[in-house]
């Protein structure tokens, strides 16, 4: 305890500064999450640690990996070589349309089956009980699992069923969780939201879909942090694979973009 607070404090007029806490936000939005690795990447260039973080949907997956130790090269291969069809095969049941083992299978392997509370920071997964209609946080137990309830879109994937909770995708009710993050802790919220809407025809069901919980997000939902990062300037098909490495330079863009403000909120 001691060395750490020693790493972590710089002399600045005789007085002695802690380093401060950051945490990050990870919002939801399929494959337009190669956007987070874009932004991990402009952080570590900088030096920028994340100390805490929160993820919902594709962003419980970033932040689980974050979290055991993935780097941004790493997530950047990991998504440059994602088999979606492979790993989300359609098998429609009454609950959905994809049970989705593959993809909670890969996210087992690449946390090498570490429980959330052994990862190296602490992390948050969003998700969303429909029987209770709240939002559930997982910040214990099986990651992978957390990772694929918070990733359930409704009618899309089957949800999770954990006890008397139905869970599906935490973008429902907080798709940028700020304030999950604020709340563990952090002293500086870095939140980065994927939303992108579209105004043209939605053309096929999970276009409907995916559409429907865009209007939820735009709605009523706030987002509590000190940066909020919209990285996706322009309408993405949520799961469309081919968008991958515009999102990844999206993000990448939007960190430079924004990289004097976040120093300048860590060295305030």
């Amino acid at each position: 305890m001691e060395m750490q607070e020693q790493r972590g404090t710089s002399a600045v007029s005789g007085m002695v500064r802690k380093k401060k806490k950051v945490g990050v936000a990870f919002g939801g939005g399929g494959m337009k999450g190669a956007a987070h690795v874009g932004v991990l990447k402009v952080l570590a260039e900088y030096g920028i640690d994340i100390d805490l973080a929160a993820g919902t949907s594709i962003g419980s997956a970033v932040a689980a990996l974050y979290g055991a130790g993935y780097d941004w090269k790493m997530m950047k291969l990991l998504f440059d070589n994602y088999d979606l069809e492979s790993l989300v095969k359609v098998r429609p049941s009454r609950k959905g349309l994809i049970p989705a083992e593959g993809y909670t299978e890969l996210i087992r392997i690449c946390t090498k089956g570490q429980p959330i509370e052994k990862l190296r920071i602490p992390i948050k997964l969003v998700a969303v009980d429909l029987v209770s209609r709240k939002c559930i946080l997982f910040d214990r137990g099986d990651t992978a699992t957390a990772v694929r309830a918070s990733s359930a879109i409704p009618g899309v994937f089957t949800p999770v069923e954990m006890g008397d909770m139905v869970l599906v995708d935490g973008y429902v009710l907080n798709n940028c969780p700020g304030d999950v993050v604020r709340a563990m802790g952090a002293d500086v919220v870095i939140a980065i939201s994927l939303y992108s809407p579209s105004f043209s025809p939605p053309k096929n069901i999970l276009d409907i879909v995916t559409r429907s919980l865009d209007v939820a997000a735009s709605t009523y939902q706030h987002i509590d942090a000190d940066i909020i990062l919209q990285p996706i300037s322009e309408y993405l098909d949520t799961l469309d694979v081919s968008n991958i490495e515009r999102s990844f330079a999206l993000g990448e863009s939007c960190a430079r973009e924004h990289i004097d403000e976040i120093l300048a909120c860590l060295e305030a």
